[in-house]
This record gives C-alpha cells, sequence and structure tokens, in this order.
C-alpha cells in the first residue's frame, strides 16, 4: 500500500515539475488552429488566425490576451507598432524586430512578431514574462493555458514547454492534475543558533503506525521549487517544522522521524556519504532565492532537512494536503503592506542596491559590432560594488551576480527586501536602425521619476559624466518600471551609447570602466554624506 501511495504523490508531483518550465516556447505548434484557455475560459481567435510556430515559438495574437485583461491595445499602421499600456505600465513591440520596449528599457524577444492580416503575433514567452501569466502548452490538441488574468483561476494539467535541462516523464500515460494545496496553519519551532549542515548517518527505523501492527515510515518521496514556492512530497505522517536561521537569512524545513524514500525524486541530486540522498533544488529565475538544499541532517531521530537560503528575511506561508501529503512553502506570501524602512541594513550600514540592467536572454542593446549591453552593465555594477565593499561603508545588494534572465518587478522585489537606502540601475543606451544618423548620437545621461530620486540623479550624473568624458546629456525624468515602483532614492544610469562607434568602443575598456567605478562611488558617498 505504501507503494501504492508513493507512486500517486509522485504523479501529482511530476506534473509540478513539469509545469515549474512552463514559461518556455512549444517545440511545436501543429497544423490545427489551436485554442488559448485563459482562468478557465476559451478565448476567441479571430477568423482564420491560426497558432503558429516560429523558429520553435509558439506565436500567440497578442490583441485576444490583452484586451481579454482589459488592457489598451494601440496599432500603428504606417511603422507596424503595437502599444500596450495599463495602469502606467506600457509596451511596445513592432512587427519584424526582435526587440520590444517595456517602461522604456529594451527586452529581447525569442522570435520576432509577425503580421497576420490585421492581428499581431507573438511568442508565449512574451505575453508571460510581461503580463505576469503562467503559461503551458498541450500539445496533444495545441492548446495554449494561460493563468492568473483573474483571482480564482485554475490552469489544467499539460504538457511541459521544453526546457534546457531534460524533466523526469510520468509513470503513467495520463497527466494528473496537481492537488490543490489547502491554507494551514504553520508548525512553528524555535532554533537558535542551530547549524543546517548536513549530518550523516542511517537512515531510521520504521516508526510504528496506528493501523494494526503495521510499520509505517514516514518518506520524503519528492521535492520541486517552482513559481517561488517549495512543494515537498511527503508519505507516511511526515510533518513539517519550519524555522528561521540568520547570517544568511535562511529558511529551514524539518520532517522529524523521516527518511528520503529510496527512489526520492529531486533536481541536482547527489548522494552523501552514508548513501543517502543530498543535493540542491533548481532555482535559477528567482532573484529572492539564492539556493534550496536538502540533505539527512539527522539520525537520532532521522530527520530530512531543506534549507531556502533567501536574499534578505522573507515572508512565507506554510500548507499542507494531508490527502496528498503534499507540502507548500509559499515564498509569495506579503508583509503586511507597508514600505521597508530605508535606513540601515543589519550591519548599521546603509544599503545600495547595483542593478546590473537586462542579462540572460535579455541582451539588451546590441551594437553594430555585436557587443552586448548587459556584458557593460554587469561590468561596472561589479567594479562599484568591489570598490564599495573593499570601503566597508555600505552595505552593497546585487540584483544579480550571474548572467541571469531578471524581470523588472524582481529588481524592484529585491530593493525592498533589502530595505535600501539607494537603487542605482546601471545600462547603455542606443538607437533603432531606422533612426537618422544615429551613429552620431552620443553622450551619458540620467534618468529618474520620482521628485525624491532627483538629488541623487543630479550628485551621480555629475560624476557619470566625469567618469565616462562622453557629451552630457542632461538628467531626465521618465517613467521607467525600476526607478517609479521603488520606494527609496532610485535612478537608471545610462552610460553611452552602443549605436555610437567612440562611444562603444570605450565602454568596453577596462580604463573607461574604471573610471567610471570610481567616480560613481564617489557621487554615492558624497549623496550619503559619507
Amino acid at each position: 500500500m505504501r507503494k501504492a501511495g508513493q507512486r500517486v504523490l509522485l504523479l501529482l508531483l511530476l506534473p509540478l515539475l513539469l509545469l515549474s518550465f512552463a514559461g518556455r516556447e512549444a517545440a511545436a505548434a501543429g497544423s490545427g488552429a489551436g485554442r488559448i484557455i485563459m482562468d478557465n475560459q476559451e478565448l476567441s481567435l479571430p477568423q482564420g488566425i491560426r497558432l503558429e510556430n516560429v523558429n520553435g515559438s509558439v506565436m500567440i495574437p497578442i490583441r485576444v490576451v490583452v484586451e481579454n485583461l482589459g488592457f489598451e491595445v494601440l496599432w500603428e499602421q504606417t511603422t507596424k507598432k503595437v502599444t500596450v499600456q495599463q495602469d502606467g505600465k506600457t509596451v511596445q513591440l513592432a512587427v519584424g524586430s526582435k526587440t520590444a520596449e517595456a517602461d522604456g528599457v529594451t527586452l529581447m524577444l525569442n522570435a520576432a512578431p509577425k503580421q497576420n492580416g490585421g492581428t499581431v503575433l507573438v511568442p508565449i514567452r512574451f505575453v508571460s514574462e510581461q503580463f505576469g501569466l503562467k503559461v503551458g502548452w498541450d500539445n496533444s490538441d495545441k492548446t495554449v493555458y494561460l493563468s492568473g488574468g483573474q483571482a480564482g483561476g485554475t490552469m489544467p494539467s499539460a504538457d511541459p514547454l521544453p526546457a534546457a535541462t531534460p524533466s523526469p516523464q510520468p509513470v503513467a500515460t495520463a497527466t494528473p492534475q496537481p492537488a490543490a494545496v489547502p491554507s494551514a496553519t504553520p508548525v512553528q519551532t524555535a532554533v537558535t543558533g542551530q547549524d543546517d549542515d548536513i549530518a550523516a548517518g542511517p537512515a531510521s527505523t520504521p516508526i510504528p503506525g496506528s493501523a494494526g501492527n503495521v510499520a509505517v515510515t514516514p518518506q520524503v518521496l519528492g521535492a520541486v521549487f517552482s513559481e517561488n514556492r517549495l512543494i515537498v512530497a511527503a508519505a507516511g505522517g511526515a510533518k513539517p517544522a519550519v524555522s528561521r536561521l540568520s547570517s544568511p537569512d535562511r529558511i529551514i524545513v524539518d520532517f522529524a522521524g523521516a527518511s528520503f524514500a529510496s527512489d526520492f525524486v529531486g533536481s541536482l541530486p547527489g548522494v552523501a556519504p552514508n548513501g543517502t540522498p543530498q543535493g540542491k533544488l533548481e532555482v535559477t529565475g528567482y532573484p529572492l532565492v539564492t539556493e534550496v538544499r536538502y540533505a539527512l541532517f539527522s539520525t537520532s531521530p532521522s530527520t530530512v532537512r531543506f534549507v531556502i537560503q533567501t536574499v534578505g528575511n522573507q515572508p512565507y506561508q506554510l500548507s499542507t494536503d494531508e490527502s496528498t501529503g503534499l507540502v507548500t512553502i509559499d515564498l509569495n506570501a506579503v508583509n503586511n503592506g507597508s514600505a521597508p524602512a530605508a535606513g540601515t541594513g543589519g550591519s548599521g550600514k546603509p544599503v545600495v542596491v547595483l542593478d546590473a540592467g537586462h542579462g540572460g536572454k535579455q541582451p539588451g542593446a546590441v551594437s553594430p559590432n555585436g557587443k552586448l549591453e548587459k556584458d557593460v552593465n554587469f561590468a561596472v555594477a561589479g567594479k562599484v560594488g568591489a570598490l564599495l565593499a573593499q570601503d566597508g561603508k555600505v552595505e552593497v545588494v546585487y540584483t544579480r551576480t550571474t548572467d541571469l534572465t531578471l524581470g523588472l518587478a524582481d529588481r524592484v522585489k529585491i530593493a525592498e527586501a533589502a530595505k535600501a537606502n539607494l537603487f542605482i540601475s546601471i545600462h547603455g543606451n542606443s538607437l533603432d536602425v531606422t533612426y537618422p544618423n544615429r551613429d552620431k548620437i552620443n553622450g551619458s545621461e540620467t534618468y529618474y521619476s520620482r521628485t525624491e530620486s532627483l538629488p541623487l540623479a543630479q550628485v551621480l550624473h555629475k560624476h557619470l559624466v566625469a567618469g565616462t568624458g562622453f557629451k552630457d546629456n542632461g538628467v531626465r525624468s521618465k517613467s521607467l518600471h525600476v526607478t517609479r515602483e521603488t520606494s527609496m532614492p532610485a535612478v537608471l544610469l545610462e552610460i553611452g551609447y552602443l549605436t555610437n562607434p567612440g562611444n562603444e568602443a570605450a565602454m568596453f575598456t577596462e580604463t573607461l570602466q574604471n573610471n567610471l567605478a570610481n567616480e560613481l562611488v564617489a557621487g554615492i558617498y558624497e549623496y550619503l554624506g559619507l
């Protein structure tokens, strides 16, 4: 019976493993017209429109989706541009162009939008990333599932969109739906000074169950980190206890009395010296979570431990489903809604967030010589951070420390979670190929959105121009997501133009980057009075 129950739970867990990659494009759209289901309701496709596959990306009509979400869609016939607006957010894209703009920030699309009659088709990924939708693809009937457009919608189980790493396959031909996880009261355990290192030892002995004389062993069957949630499949009465540790901040989830199932399902697996599983779960793309690891923490009693290492003290909600054994630690929980108190970090020092613009699959501007904006952004942010860390006058928080694809909202969340004093986003500029004499336009400029950010913009712009030696294009006000939605003084620095040969050549040199880093550090200290 234990094995049968285990298989049921694994079948419930595996669709979640598969759907964790649901934002990626489907490999094919097939020959049928296809369907779009959003929050359990089928959307009407314009007559004669089919879902199309372009270079491995499933393309859907943008007007159908955004109008069902209540967004305003504008079409410019002469320029072939689509503008989508809602609650101050503006997204622009053009037929035939693989670049789009979201609140003035350039984004790279996997496939260029295309026009079919009076309808513009865009990749699923673009819809997912810009409008906060969960996306699934059922290849059997060519159906796109979108969830998140309204409260209460659920997304049926669907075939996963292809991922970069192989996903395990279900052991049954039918694909069950993930069970709903009702809210439950968390089991809290106070832990003071406890280490979360791995302790090797034998697995636990069976714990007697309540049914007759049958021994029931609490087991952890599998785990996945998906949509900012840790989801664990457990059996045999395994109960979670959740606690917090600091330095670094982490959430500890213990299953006391439990051991790993012999066929435990997890990503990035490893084996401890005692033969039990240990390893990490894939968390790529979740900027507020740096790592999720698991191991047999104790042998007396046997304790399976999951450690969620976070950026800052992240709120969470624990829920369990007794009928399925699924345990969820949801990091999408919110605090009391108040803005974080900017001033000092845990060390008592001011907190400076350095945001290297773009990254991962969003290279930003691309120069005529093929140089990528994301590379110079990352290099300068790293040099500024290194100098600040060396001086030790402030705490430095990076929005990304690798070549990571990171959404605008996630960058804001990192700054808010860090209770930052300053937010500085570093970018390179460019002009569209159709812009007259675009190679002649050059210079440095600084953007801010809120009035309280103007003094920071003025101070840093002075040092920006001194560091680059480029033309002074001034301080400008513009509604950009990262400078608008942050609650602390925030600026976006445009170092120079990648489409200008002189700016581009200098921007990628160590000399300019080092000079600029020193100037920006001086500007930060000047503004903070350090």
